[in-house]
């Protein structure tokens, strides 16, 4: 679906929907031959096929609270929640980083058939996406249509909140809700424990806390103040702010989630990267796809880090721009995947990641990778082909 349609839900948005034993079973047999290795510059000459799920940029607190000394027009001009002028910025910088890593085995020019983007229908995912893909792809040879202005209209796709299964996994789950519920029984649990605390931060910030949400956008509202150069109020600093941090992160980590709600929330995604992979890796489907970016909210990235199970175990919330790349590779006629993470934005640097069930490769340089079939095994209990039958309370 494109952005701005209120469209009744439909599997057209997505493209993962085969089956990955039978495709595993192909390419580890009669299917796998050989590519052709082209002359790219930057990008590893084995690379095949990459996932890019990133975070969205910068924006202005999502919530305002009633004794808030940072709200109001004279603060966030643009409004709550919108992406700010660094975020735009960063995400931008985020496109030209991608751009120089792939220049070469991405084209210069755009090609639908080669890259597709997917956003949460929220604005500032939707905005950081078309920033991200102005970086990725300005306009070169035919595509220049503006000699004065360096940017061209890139699709990126979306679909109702109420229909997303895949990002921010909006849509009806009965299961899902279940969990969530039992979930926010434990955070609550959390909330108790720390009573006095918790009462302190109702009365400095003259908002009733209810349960952990309304902790996680309070601490939220202060990291944006603060990361804008505005000084915390004297409630929310020394200890109460590493206090507040701390009950924070059970909200944007989803700490003491249970293993259905981390499979509910990633699993569809999960099946789509490696749907993705596993097409590539088939010769007989001639897939031209190249790039899929994905961009979404820090909980995505969490969900998908937890559930594939990767290693390290992720301790901090994503910052603006991080991204969770993972790459296809084909070596000595076998797939092998990669995946990697930018810290942010303005992170140069890639930490190699691995997931558990793939241990070290037998060759030196490809110690970093994981077989594909090795990767696959390990990954597919994580798998959820069907949402809607997998939402369903047994």
């Amino acid at each position: 679906m494109v952005s701005g349609k209120a469209e009744p839900c439909s599997k057209s948005w997505k493209r993962g929907g085969f089956t990955l034993v039978v495709l595993l079973i192909c390419i580890t047999s009669t299917c796998v031959g050989f590519f052709i290795h082209q002359n790219i510059p930057t990008a590893e000459p084995t690379l095949r096929f990459v996932s890019i799920i990133y975070r969205h940029g910068d924006t202005a607190p999502q919530e305002s609270y009633p004794l808030d000394p940072y709200k109001g027009e004279s603060f966030w001009p643009e409004g709550l929640g919108v992406l700010l002028k660094k975020g735009k910025v960063g995400m931008y910088k985020l496109g030209g980083f991608l751009r120089r890593r792939y220049d070469g085995f991405l084209s210069a020019k755009y090609s639908p058939t080669e890259t597709y983007a997917l956003s949460s229908d929220f604005d500032r995912c939707l905005m950081s996406a078309s920033l991200v893909l102005a970086g990725l792809y300005p306009p070169v040879g035919v595509q220049l249509w503006n000699t004065a202005l360096k940017w061209q209209p890139i699709p990126v796709h979306t679909a109702p909140l109420s229909c997303d299964d895949i990002l921010a996994v909006r849509k009806p789950c009965p299961l899902l809700s279940k969990v969530e519920t039992e979930w926010k029984a434990i955070a609550k649990q959390k909330l108790d424990e720390n009573h006095e605390f918790v009462s302190n931060i109702s009365k400095n910030t003259g908002q009733e806390i209810e349960s952990i949400y309304d902790i996680y956008h309070i601490y939220d509202n202060l990291l944006v103040a603060q990361e804008q150069g505005l000084s915390l109020p004297k409630w929310a600093q020394g200890d109460s702010w590493d206090k507040l941090q701390s009950l924070a992160k059970i909200d944007n980590l989803r700490l003491f989630a249970p293993p259905e709600m981390i499979k509910l929330k990633s699993g569809v995604l999960i099946n789509e990267i490696l749907s993705n992979m596993l097409r590539k890796a088939d010769k007989q489907r001639n897939s031209q796809s190249r790039l899929s970016l994905y961009s979404a909210r820090d909980l995505a990235l969490v969900y998908l880090w937890r559930g594939l199970k990767i290693k390290p175990e992720i301790t901090e919330r994503p910052s603006y721009g991080a991204a969770l790349i993972i790459e296809l590779h084909e070596i000595s006629d076998k797939y092998r995947v990669k995946i990697m993470y930018k810290n942010s934005y303005s992170d140069e640097n890639l930490t190699v990641l691995k997931i558990e069930g793939c241990g070290d490769g037998q060759n030196g340089e490809n110690d970093e990778m994981c077989d594909i079939t090795t990767f696959t095994s390990a990954s597919i209990g994580a798998v959820i082909e069907d949402f809607d039958k997998s939402c369903e309370i047994v």
